[in-house]
């Protein structure tokens, strides 16, 4: 037999007996040696921290593309111990080399898919030592992405339990009420707003008109500023002796101009800058000189104007007699410089003063100056004597004449009588059945009146319907 033939018989032979040996061992324990150790552990996604990472944070921004998930990456990781035996904590530090369980959607840089590294350490060590490998820990819980349509789980016919621990809402059933209240308060508002402001202020508005409608209360004037104001009165009257002829000649041209209403002044302004007239509302300015000022001021001017008069005007009021006019200068217009003359051509009746006793007297006895300066006969009754004695008894004048627009007393008619005294009780029934062609001049107040002024203790006097104010000059001296 040659030397080949002889080592390929003893190959054969040493297979053969190897083939024979395998056959005769137990099955058991190659069984055992052939089982892979990790297989218990599960498939999972997982990051490896890199040296210098700045927190869970930024790893759920770089692997997540959503810093705010990082606490998805903390409840995968929690309480799980790393190979080098620390565990992520409350802080959530972490420290290079870990190996953290991310969810599935998780992809970047030092992101892996496989075995659970925890899991492979762990049974490399039990093999290390020849332990049996421990049991695979629980997986980690599955991420769960939100439902693309935004469906709520109540929606899909899923059963949520909204109070899974019985307990009661933390609001204070108290408050709830309160505002159940206040919002039906505020409905009612809404709708009826109107009538509940107007009711909120009525007893506003009512306490306002009340206060409107209550005489305002004058504070009492120091004896010695009325008389200042007086004596200056008194002294602008002296210094213009003319203006007297200035009213009458105005007077006079406004009673003669023709005019589609006749105007029937009832006061004269005379001043440094010219002659005023105040005239009732509603009068026409006559075709001369006269210019409107307002509703019922005039002020006269020099001249005549080219303006042409309708003859049915001038043939109405051309054949009318002139009427010579009465007037009675009172005194300053009050927060003025004009001289105020009252045109008492028409006035018949009573012409009562009432208010401050002495301001009043004084009046009395400048209105009753004044009429006797214009021509009017004029009687002065005394203290003593009753008001009858000097008014005859007379037929009761239904209608009497008007002072604004009454008809014109027939010429050398006019008397006056003044009475410096206040009026009593029994003077009423006289003053009732006064003749039409006498004017009274008393202190006082009466219901039989037709003009009714005021004196005031600052020495002012308000003339009633002609609307002014009046300073009173003192009366003049009479010679013994």
């Amino acid at each position: 037999m040659t030397p080949t033939r002889l080592a390929t018989a003893r190959a054969a032979a040493a297979t053969a007996a190897l083939a024979a040996a395998v056959a005769l061992a137990p099955a058991g324990p190659v069984a055992a040696d052939t089982a892979d150790p990790y297989a218990i552990c599960p498939e999972v996604y997982y990051y490896v921290v890199p040296e210098g990472s700045p927190g869970l944070d930024s790893i759920a921004g770089l692997i997540l593309d959503d810093a705010e998930r990082a606490a998805e990456i903390y409840e995968l990781n929690a309480g799980r111990t790393q190979a080098d035996g620390n565990a992520l904590g409350e802080d959530r530090a972490v420290l290079a080399q870990w190996r953290l369980v991310v969810p599935f959607d998780a992809g970047g840089e030092n992101v892996y898919r496989g075995s659970d590294p925890l899991c492979v350490v762990a049974v490399e060590n039990a093999l290390a030592v020849g332990e049996e490998p421990p049991s695979p820990p629980p997986p980690p819980p599955a991420y769960t992405p939100p439902p693309e349509d935004g469906a709520s789980p109540t929606a899909q016919g899923e059963v949520v339990d909204l109070d899974p621990d019985g307990a009661r809402p933390s609001i204070d059933p108290r408050l709830l009420a309160g505002g159940a209240v206040g919002l039906v308060l505020l409905t009612l508002l809404t709708l009826f707003w109107e009538p509940v402001l107007r009711g909120i202020t009525w007893p506003f508005r009512a306490a306002a008109r009340a206060r409107a409608a209550r005489a305002p209360k004058r504070r009492p004037t120091r004896p010695g500023v009325a008389a200042r104001r007086r004596r200056a009165a008194t002294e602008a009257v002296a210094a213009d002796p003319d203006a007297r002829r200035r009213a009458a000649a105005a007077h006079a041209e406004l009673l003669a101009s023709p005019a589609d209403v006749p105007a029937r002044p009832v006061a004269l302004l005379t001043s440094d800058a010219g002659v005023s007239a105040v005239v009732p509302a509603g009068a026409t300015p006559p075709m001369s000189s006269w210019r409107v000022v307002d509703t019922t001021t005039w002020r006269y001017g020099s001249g005549r104007s080219t303006a042409p008069v309708h003859f049915t005007t001038a043939a109405m009021t051309a054949v009318r007699e002139p009427v010579r006019g009465v007037l009675v200068c009172l005194g300053l217009e009050e927060g003025g410089d004009a001289l105020v003359h009252l045109d008492l051509t028409r006035t018949r009746g009573l012409l009562a003063v009432g208010g401050d006793a002495g301001v009043a007297a004084d009046t009395v006895r400048v209105v009753g100056d004044g009429l006797h300066a214009a021509g009017v006969r004029v009687r002065v009754l005394r203290p003593d004597r009753p008001l009858h004695s000097l008014v005859a008894d007379t037929i009761p004048v239904v209608s009497a004449p008007d002072p604004i627009q009454g008809t014109v007393p027939e010429p050398g008619a006019f008397e006056a009588v003044v009475v410096p005294r206040p009026l009593s009780a029994a003077d009423e029934h006289v003053l009732l059945d006064l003749p039409p062609n006498l004017l009274v001049v008393a202190m006082g107040e009466s219901r039989a009146a037709r003009r009714q002024w005021w004196a005031r203790d600052d020495g002012t006097v308000d003339t009633g319907a002609l609307g002014l104010e009046v300073v009173v000059r003192h009366p003049e001296r009479r010679e013994p």
